[in-house]
């Protein structure tokens, strides 16, 4: 696929999948609203100390996987409306929400199987935990479109994966570069705009805050289907490759 053929695919996903993709973007931003919220100042006379106890917290990591096993749910979808837009067929219903929704229990299920042995392999030595969370990272998409359960959706992504680990994570880690990029120069661009109003109409903090999360929603809604394309384009592609 190239780089044409990813845009217009990537564009179709967002198109059409504007409902899950919205949804990822508002617990992306009430999420990183929060964290930012809470997070200590690192210039105070003990900001140092307080940063590294609030990144080691409990809570914050709780908080965190909630929403990363939540979040399974849109994303799928979204998996589901790139492979409609991939084959050429209508969308699925709501944005594919609802066939993801019917698959949530087995996908939060590998998830959790995912989380376990990639936190495993980072424990006892990093290098392993990179390598599991790379080679067993197309679980959703093989979960999704071959319909089967937590456990083989593991299995199928280690068999695509395996000897073939650099091909893969480096189509996943250039389309997730480019769709943040993309997101990147939309957040400069709209920052700019923010920032020539202010200097004309000298809003207050409430106007002001709005628009930083209005900013940051919308941020968040364009760079929404990178994950989902980027899984389903590396799966389809070590499917075709020779002895996918």
């Amino acid at each position: 696929m190239n780089a044409r053929e990813l845009l217009q695919l990537y564009r179709a996903t967002l198109w059409r999948g504007w409902l899950p993709a919205l949804l990822i973007a508002i617990l992306t931003t009430v999420f990183l609203d929060r964290l930012m919220a809470a997070l200590p100042d690192p210039l105070a006379p003990d900001g140092l100390e307080r940063l590294t106890q609030f990144f080691n917290s409990v809570s914050l990591w709780r908080s965190a996987l909630a929403v990363s096993l939540l979040a399974l749910w849109p994303v799928g979808a979204l998996v589901l409306c790139a492979d409609a837009n991939l084959r050429g067929v209508a969308p699925p219903a709501a944005g594919g929400l609802l066939a993801a929704l019917r698959a949530y229990p087995r996908t939060l299920l590998a998830g959790l199987l995912f989380a376990a042995v990639v936190v495993a392999g980072l424990t006892l030595l990093l290098i392993p935990g990179i390598y599991l969370a790379g080679v067993l990272q197309l679980w959703m998409v093989a979960l999704l479109l071959q319909r089967i359960g937590a456990w083989r959706s593991l299995r199928a992504s280690w068999q695509l994966v395996y000897g073939r680990w650099w091909r893969s994570n480096t189509q996943v880690a250039l389309i997730l570069l480019g769709g943040l990029g993309a997101a990147a120069l939309l957040s400069l661009i709209a920052g700019v705009v923010v920032q020539l109003l202010d200097a004309a109409l000298h809003p207050g903090p409430a106007p002001q805050r709005a628009a930083a999360l209005g900013i940051s929603l919308l941020v968040n809604f364009v760079a929404a289907p990178a994950y989902s394309v980027a899984l389903l384009v590396s799966y389809r592609d070590l499917q075709h490759a020779p002895g996918g």
